[in-house]
């Protein structure tokens, strides 16, 4: 395997460790997969969000992980497109249990779009497994989120990029 593979691998298997483990009892996450691709291929840029609840003996840890991807030369110039640029990757875990709180970050890189979005699949793909793991074993603990409501007029919803 490739030293860069290895590199953003190594932020991929952490955050599918946490997702796997036998004491995750919840989780979120923000931002959708095609739009992150979207966003992307025009800024260079794009990131998502996950939130994480563990059983910790009598607490609850809670464990906010947010990754930023950016593309080399991103914002600058005038560009063809990001797909072909490699680039960093910065995760940040937040943890919390009680009112201790720990951070800590890993970086890393990726040579181009198709190995960054690759690595994101693989967390999707996770991510949404253990969702239906958890959501069939707790029934009712399905939270409804409040959308955000966002007013437009004159842009359809393919040139929308609120929210970057």
């Amino acid at each position: 395997m490739p030293a860069r593979q290895a590199k953003v691998d190594r932020i991929t298997s952490e955050i599918v460790r946490m997702l796997n483990d036998p004491s995750l009892r919840g989780l979120a996450t923000l931002r959708h997969y095609p739009m992150e691709k979207r966003i992307y291929a025009r800024f260079g840029r794009c990131g998502f969000a996950l939130d994480l609840a563990f059983d910790a003996g009598r607490e609850t840890k809670l464990v906010s992980v947010l990754v930023e991807a950016v593309a080399r030369a991103s914002g600058r110039g005038t560009k063809a497109g990001y797909m072909k640029s490699g680039g960093t990757v910065t995760a940040y875990f937040v943890e919390v249990v009680g009112n201790a709180r720990r951070q800590r970050t890993m970086r890393s890189t990726y040579k181009d779009a198709e190995e960054l979005f690759s690595q994101v699949e693989r967390v999707r793909a996770e991510f949404y497994r253990r969702y239906e793991e958890i959501k069939s074993r707790t029934p009712g603990a399905v939270g409804r989120v409040e959308a955000e409501v966002f007013h437009s007029i004159g842009i359809t919803e393919p040139d929308l990029f609120l929210g970057v």
